[in-house]
Order: C-alpha cells, then structure tokens, then sequence
C-alpha cells in the first residue's frame, strides 16, 4: 500500500508549523511506522530539529536531478528518515509534476511521508496537490488565523478543500486570555480545530533541538493523538468553505 503524504501548510511563519511536522514524524514512528519526513522550507526548522549528520547533500539536490530521494535520505535517531532543506528553497516554486517524480520511487517503502512547506504561495500549491492530508497550524491570534483561512482558500483555489483535516493549534500558552480561549472555542465548535492542542511547552523546544530524542510522554501522547485525528477526522469541508467566507467578509468590511 503506497505512503500516506500530509503536508504542514500555512501562509505564515511563527505558527507551529516545523512543532506539527516533527510532532507526528515521532508520533508515527513510534508507533511502528516508517517515516520520511521532508523539509521544503528554506529556513530549515525540521531539518535542524531532525538532521544533525555532515551529509551535505540537500533536498535542492533533489529537486534539481543531481541525486534521487532515496540516495538524499538520512537516518534520524528516532527512526525517522528525512532529508536536509536548503535556503535557496527561498527563491523556487515547487510544482507538482516535480515533487510527484521525486516521491514516486519510496511510496511503496514506506508508510507516512511528511512534507513541511515554506509560507509562500508558489511554494505551497506542489506540496498540497500531492497531498492526501493536509493540516493547517495556526497560532491563537488575529494575523494567524488569518493566514490560516487564505491557506484553506488556496487549497479551494488548487482543487483539494476536501483533504484538509482540519486547524491544528500550537504554541498556545496557559493559561489561555479571554480572548485566546474564545478563538480557540470558537474553531472548536465550528468544527475546524482538531480536539488536540500542541500546548507551547519547553518540552517541544527540547525535542526539536535536533538531540535525537523522543518528547517526553506527555508530549508523545499529545503528538499521537494528533496523528490519530489526522489519520481518521472527517473532512471539516462546509466548515472550512464558512471560514474563507468569514475571513472575506471581514476583508471586505475594512
């Protein structure tokens, strides 16, 4: 059975996006299943959380033809194989006849394939094309809520609104403010928001730290409860289209 592809995706930085790929890389892995993890941003967050080899070869090699994926893959610690991002990522559109060709070859090897994305446009529409899932981070304020409702738009715009599973939020601190908590309850009870949180914790910055290990349990169980929702959560899609509706209307309305 070929590889499940879930891609991280958000039009803004700063919003949990490399806490979320590396949350269900360890969730998965630790449950068995054989990871491969993608870093497409060029400021290279899960490849500094992941990748701590002398390799110099980079997922630009990759994309350019020098070497295959298979060849580029290091061996993490945790079980995870994964591939080093690189900064002039910064300057490339990825599109999706480009990263079919380069995945295609280890579909059948292995069982989940994370791709964590760059928040910019042209960098985004190749990786949610070839998404089976794809989940949107978001931070509890104004700005990122709105970079989350153009990341479901864009994805309406691409022709794949029905593979999101949902708004993943992270970096949430308790206690939560007044108006934190009514965002949060808000795209709980629209049916938006995953029931899990991945609460800010110096536990995540500790396992990111790219030391090789595990969160502690806490976290793990936070992380694969997580993978479970995005492995079996319905798709939120009357949901997600009342959300860039909203967002446009308050657009409109300034």
């Amino acid at each position: 059975m070929p590889a499940e592809i879930i891609t991280i995706a958000s039009l803004k930085g700063g919003v949990g996006k490399t806490t979320t790929a590396y949350a269900l890389a360890a969730a998965a892995s630790s449950s068995g299943l054989r990871v491969v993890a993608i870093d497409l941003d060029p400021t290279g967050g899960l490849s500094n959380a992941l990748e701590k080899s002398k390799k110099t070869t980079t997922i630009a090699d990759v994309l350019h033809g020098r070497v295959s994926l298979r060849e580029a893959l290091v061996n993490h610690p945790l079980g995870i194989q994964t591939v080093p991002g690189h900064r002039s990522l910064n300057h490339e559109p990825l599109l999706e006849n480009q990263l079919r060709a380069i995945i295609a070859p280890i579909l059948e090897d292995v069982d989940v394939i994370l791709l964590d994305t760059h928040p910019h446009e042209p960098s985004l529409l190749g990786p949610m094309a070839v998404a089976d899932r794809i989940v949107i981070p978001t931070a509890l304020d104004l700005l990122s809520l709105r970079a989350a409702a153009l990341t479901v738009g864009l994805a309406q715009q691409v022709g794949v609104l029905d593979r999101i599973r949902g708004i993943v939020v992270s970096n949430a601190k308790r206690p939560l403010s007044r108006i934190t908590e009514s965002l949060l309850t808000g795209l709980t009870v629209s049916g938006l928001a995953f029931e899990t949180v991945l609460w800010f914790s110096s536990g995540w910055v500790v396992a990111t730290s790219g030391k090789g290990e595990l969160p502690d349990q806490l976290l793990l169980d936070e992380a694969k409860a997580l993978l479970q929702e995005v492995a079996t959560r319905p798709v939120p899609v009357d949901s997600l289209r009342s959300f860039i509706a909203r967002s446009e209307e308050r657009r409109v309305g300034k």
